[in-house]
């Protein structure tokens, strides 16, 4: 049984492996970064540290109604910490490689949700070539779809 975070973005609802995400986050002051891409929103001071903030919703056609100051923050686990969760567990967990304090922003956040592997579905066929790659699985839950969310392929984007 696998436990997944969800949260929604525009009109979507998305989910990562909650091995993933270290903590759920406030969008605070929050420093723009000179000619970074659209996706990149900027960087904040988390308790002393130095979070990258990246807004999803640009690879995935989506278009937030919510006020900046409104959203949520998904703050992802660094490698060296997937690979400390590793030894402690003996098992492996995705290590997609965040070498630095790295946040998702999104609209609001869902609830969590525990699926088998054999439950997880292909994407459909029929998903958008410019979002194809963002997505690795769909959940199927009272009748609605959740959309697995690639992150590592998000973070190839930085």
């Amino acid at each position: 049984m696998r436990q997944f975070i969800s949260f929604y973005l525009g009109s979507e609802r998305y989910a990562i492996d909650i091995l993933l995400s270290k903590e759920i986050g406030r969008l605070h002051e929050i420093s723009p970064v000179p000619e970074s891409s659209e996706h990149f929103i900027g960087i904040m001071n988390l308790r002393g540290q130095i979070l990258t903030v990246m807004d999803p919703q640009f690879f995935l056609a989506q278009k937030s109604t919510k006020a900046l100051e409104d959203r949520a923050l998904i703050i992802l686990k660094t490698k060296a910490e997937l690979n400390r969760l590793n030894k402690l567990n003996r098992k492996t967990y995705n290590t997609i490689a965040i070498n630095d304090p790295l946040a998702i922003l999104v609209d609001s956040m869902g609830e969590t949700v525990n699926v088998d592997d054999k439950d997880i579905l292909p994407p459909l066929p029929n998903v958008a070539n410019e979002k194809k790659e963002f997505i690795s699985g769909l959940i199927q839950q009272h009748n609605q779809f959740i959309i697995i969310l690639a992150i590592e392929q998000l973070i190839k984007r930085l």
